[in-house]
C-alpha cells in the first residue's frame, strides 16, 4: 500500500515522502520504501517430504454477476485437471451483467448471448463433473472456496436441479492454507497478489481457466513447502479448514467491531447457508 506518513527508507535509510513510496510491515513494524527498495518475501524452501500434494488435485473456479454467492448468476466456469486439460463452461444467465463484474472480468452481455449455453444443461454438466471427483476421492481445489461453492450451489436450486453431494467433498482452500502457515502477514491476500510468493503462474486475472490452474497450483505449492500440511489426510485437512476457516472469520469480526463497522463474517465453510451482510 502507499505510504501515508513520511519517513526513512528500510532498506537504504532515504527520505521517503508521504504518498511517494510503498508502506510494508516487516517484522511487526510498518515502515516507509521506495518502491524499488520494497523488500521482496520469499516461501520456504520446498521440501523432500511426501504428502497428498503428489496426488492429483483439480481445480475448480466461477466467475459470476455478484460478489455475493447466493445472489450470483454463474457466468464461467472451470475445471483443471492435474494432467494439464481443462474444462470450461461459458453460459448465458438470462440476466444482464453489472458493469462492475464485466469490468472484473471483462465477460460481456453480447459475449454470453453469442457463445454462452442455456444455463440449465451447463451447470448439470458442471455438476456431474463435480460428482464424479467427489466420487473418486479427488481434492478439489478452489481459492475462497465459499463463493464458487455456495455459488454453484445456489444456482443448481434455481434452475431445480440435483444438489453436489458437498458433504462427501474434500475441498482443499489455498486462501485459508496460506493465513495458517503465515499468520503475521500484512500484504494482499488474493489470489494474484500471493502467486509470486508461491512461484505459481497466475496466468490471466480473473479468468476462470486461469484461477483454477492458479489455485490448484497454489495449493500443491504450500504443502510442498510445509509438511505438516502436506502430511494430513486430505479428509482430515477439510475438517481443519472448516475449522480454522471459522477461527480466521472471528478474528476478522473482532477487528470490524472495534471498527464499528457493521459488516458481518460468514463462519460457514465451504457452503455458505445464509447470506452475508
Amino acid at each position: 500500500m502507499i505510504n501515508k506518513y513520511p519517513g526513512n527508507c528500510g532498506t537504504c535509510q532515504e527520505w521517503v515522502a508521504a504518498g511517494a513510496g510503498q508502506a510494508e510491515n516487516v517484522g511487526g513494524r510498518w515502515r516507509p520504501y521506495h518502491q524499488q527498495c520494497v523488500p521482496v518475501r520469499t516461501a520456504p524452501p520446498v521440501g523432500a517430504h511426501r504428502g497428498w500434494h503428489d496426488l492429483p488435485v483439480v481445480g475448480f473456479d466461477i466467475e459470476g454477476t455478484e460478489n455475493e454467492p447466493t445472489q450470483t448468476r454463474i457466468l464461467t466456469a472451470a475445471l483443471a485437471y492435474a494432467d494439464g486439460t481443462t474444462t470450461t463452461w461459458l453460459i448465458d444467465p438470462g440476466v444482464p451483467i453489472p458493469s462492475e463484474a464485466t469490468d472484473i472480468h471483462g465477460i460481456t452481455d453480447e459475449m454470453v448471448r453469442s457463445e454462452g449455453r442455456p444455463p440449465r444443461a451447463a451447470l448439470a454438466e458442471l455438476a456431474t463433473a463435480i460428482g464424479k471427483l467427489i466420487a473418486d476421492d479427488t481434492p478439489l481445489v478452489a481459492f475462497c472456496a465459499q463463493y464458487d461453492v455456495t455459488a454453484l450451489h445456489t444456482e443448481l436450486a434455481r434452475h431445480g436441479l440435483p444438489p453436489v453431494a458437498w458433504e462427501r467433498a474434500v475441498i482443499v482452500d489455498p486462501s485459508i492454507l496460506h493465513r495458517q502457515v503465515e499468520p503475521r502477514w500484512y500484504g494482499g491476500r488474493q489470489l494474484g497478489d500471493l502467486c509470486p510468493y508461491y512461484e505459481v503462474d497466475p496466468g490471466t486475472a480473473h479468468d476462470a481457466a486461469s484461477d483454477a490452474r492458479a489455485a490448484a497450483d497454489m495449493a500443491v505449492s504450500i504443502a510442498a513447502r510445509h509438511e505438516r500440511i502436506a502430511r494430513m489426510r486430505p479428509d482430515d485437512l477439510h475438517r481443519a479448514q472448516v475449522t480454522w476457516y471459522a477461527e480466521q472469520g472471528r478474528d476478522l469480526q473482532a477487528y470490524f467491531d472495534r471498527q464499528g463497522r457493521d459488516e458481518t463474517v460468514s463462519l460457514e465453510w465451504p457452503l455458505e447457508t445464509r447470506r452475508r451482510r
